[in-house]
């Protein structure tokens, strides 16, 4: 990490930007900065975004920041989510309308985005209009930003929506139960119970931290589960009700302990 300070130095003075300047621009102290710049303390993610979006005019130096911070972070799949993340910042949204992207590649994705508000403009917009994969990537890299009020957006907006819905019931039953993505696909449209294994498996899905829409897909295949298995899926879905910060899990999470539908809620 001390290896990255004289990168970002440099950067900075090929902006012509002083070290004052900088600090004035990042919110970070001179002294602080300089400690970074010259190896002395580590340069965090946190810095590194604050100097990318300091120098976001010069496209070249913001690309070589965006791809420092995403091999910063652990599991990246750093060359296509920085791709992702440049065509998101020019408004395009060709790559995220290719290919359904990883749980993995959307939290490397969230993080540069995080605080990035035209950006994230962008993927609201095209998680309620586009194609099926444009609208459930977008999704997920919403759900992986930990905002209580996004997450009720990509939830409301799942519900709303049938075929990014899906998708995004196979991707996570793909991923939770390491299962071929057509038996997946299989499950996520049949509706049939879980066995005991497979219900601890989406009991720990359903407290994600990392994102709010697979936490609701969580609650949906639980809750198909729970006319032949209410004990085991009133406990997990008890245990979820207590740590939940988004609002509408928190209703479907009541909703299917009531025995209702909460696509109808």
């Amino acid at each position: 990490m001390n290896d990255l300070g004289p990168t970002l130095r440099q950067a900075r003075t090929s902006a012509r930007l002083s070290l004052s300047g900088m600090a004035r621009r990042t919110g970070f102290s001179r002294s602080y900065l300089g400690n970074v710049e010259r190896g002395v303390r580590p340069a965090t993610p946190a810095v590194i975004r604050a100097y990318e979006k300091a120098l976001g005019g010069d496209v070249n130096r913001r690309s070589l920041l965006l791809g420092m911070a995403s091999t910063m972070i652990v599991g990246a799949a750093p060359d296509v989510a920085v791709d992702v993340v440049r065509d998101i910042s020019a408004e395009r949204s060709k790559l995220l309308s290719t290919v359904q992207t990883s749980h993995e590649t959307d939290r490397v994705i969230s993080s540069l985005v995080a605080k990035d508000t035209p950006c994230i403009g962008s993927l609201v917009k095209w998680m309620r209009r586009g194609s099926p994969v444009l609208r459930v990537n977008s999704a997920g890299i919403l759900a992986k930003l930990g905002a209580p009020a996004i997450d009720n957006d990509v939830i409301s907006a799942l519900k709303r929506d049938e075929e990014s819905r899906w998708l995004y019931l196979q991707a996570v039953a793909s991923r939770v139960l390491a299962m071929p993505w057509p038996d997946a696909g299989t499950l996520a449209a049949s509706g049939d119970p879980l066995t005991e294994q497979q219900i601890e498996a989406f009991a720990l899905e359903s407290a994600n931290p990392y994102d709010s829409a697979a936490r609701w897909c969580s609650v949906l295949i639980l809750g198909r589960t729970r006319p032949v298995d209410p004990e085991n899926v009133n406990r997990v879905l008890g245990d979820a009700l207590r740590t939940e910060t988004s609002r509408e899990n928190l209703r479907s999470i009541a909703a299917t302990l009531a025995g209702l539908d909460p696509l109808t809620i």
